[in-house]
């Protein structure tokens, strides 16, 4: 059963528009991947570092979050642990969106706040895809 603030990301899986918050800070490529996958039919936002973030998730749970690893003051790990303490059972996915190596990322010790990876420049088709596979395993509320 949904409680008031999930209903919301339940009632978006029905009707097919994934959720997806972009978190970098460089604005410019969020802007830019949310745009592509808006265009794809996904309601997306974005937020420029864990603050922003975990102020969106308060009031707009995404079904996926696209993280950036290397972020000034709090880096994707810590992002991605602060989201997992924020945001309501199950959560969003987290995938680390970055161009650091997949090994580096996914072997760190501090990765556990992660679901994924995915490296920057994935086509935006393939993103879309690699998004709504998220949401179409996620649990339901």
């Amino acid at each position: 059963m949904c409680t008031s603030h999930v209903c919301n990301q339940c009632e978006a899986r029905r009707a097919g528009a994934p959720r997806v918050l972009v978190i970098d800070d460089y604005r410019g490529a969020a802007i830019a991947t949310a745009t592509c996958l808006s265009l794809d039919g996904m309601q997306a936002r974005v937020a420029g570092g864990c603050g922003d973030a975990l102020e969106t998730i308060r009031n707009w749970l995404p079904d996926v979050v696209l993280l950036d690893i290397w972020m000034p003051q709090r880096d994707g790990f810590e992002t991605a642990d602060a989201i997992k303490h924020c945001a309501p059972a199950p959560g969003p996915f987290i995938l680390a969106y970055t161009c650091a190596d997949r090994r580096f990322v996914m072997t760190n010790p501090a990765s556990r706040g992660l679901d994924g990876y995915c490296r920057k420049g994935t086509s935006p088709s393939e993103l879309a895809l690699i998004v709504r596979s998220l949401c179409t395993t996620a649990p339901s509320h």
